[in-house]
């Protein structure tokens, strides 16, 4: 298993949030900033390989929700990502589900039959780590834009 630099990891490696010190590579430093550049980018190609790759067609919708709601929910179930994509019915993800489950890129732990704790496989899939850093910090949720319509309609 290939051993992933997280986003977060890469900026503080390389004190890429300092702004009062100048980047300065050299030797060394310089191939490893590369390789750990080409490394993230590797990985974010792998991502969006899988993502392009689902026969479900809610799939990806399903992992980036679960990617966002990892960083405020300890406890995640399969309503909670019907309602992040605001989807009336948990019908229409079930497929995707079952799929994401068969492809071993989450995982399902069953408390009854109508109540599932779900979850990222990071364990096997580590371009996920890299996937939910990217997700949590820059992808809005259908929820989220549906919350801001309202609001902004609101204001009118």
């Amino acid at each position: 298993m290939i051993m992933m630099i997280s986003l977060e990891d890469f900026i503080k490696k390389y004190g890429l949030d300092n702004f009062t010190q100048i980047l300065e590579l050299k030797d060394v430093d310089k191939i490893n900033f590369y390789n750990d550049f080409n490394q993230i980018m590797k990985s974010v190609c792998r991502i969006f390989d899988k993502l392009t790759n689902m026969p479900s067609l809610r799939g990806g919708q399903v992992l980036m929700s679960l990617a966002k709601l990892q960083k405020t929910e300890s406890v995640i179930n399969k309503t909670d990502v019907k309602n992040s994509l605001n989807i009336d019915r948990g019908e229409k993800l079930l497929h995707a589900f079952e799929y994401l489950e068969k492809q071993n890129y989450i995982k399902i732990r069953k408390k009854t039959s109508k109540f599932h704790i779900v979850k990222l496989n990071e364990k096997d899939n580590p371009d996920f780590k890299l996937f939910r850093e990217i997700v949590q910090k820059f992808w809005a949720t259908p929820e989220n834009d549906k919350n801001k319509a309202k609001i902004w309609s609101g204001l009118k």
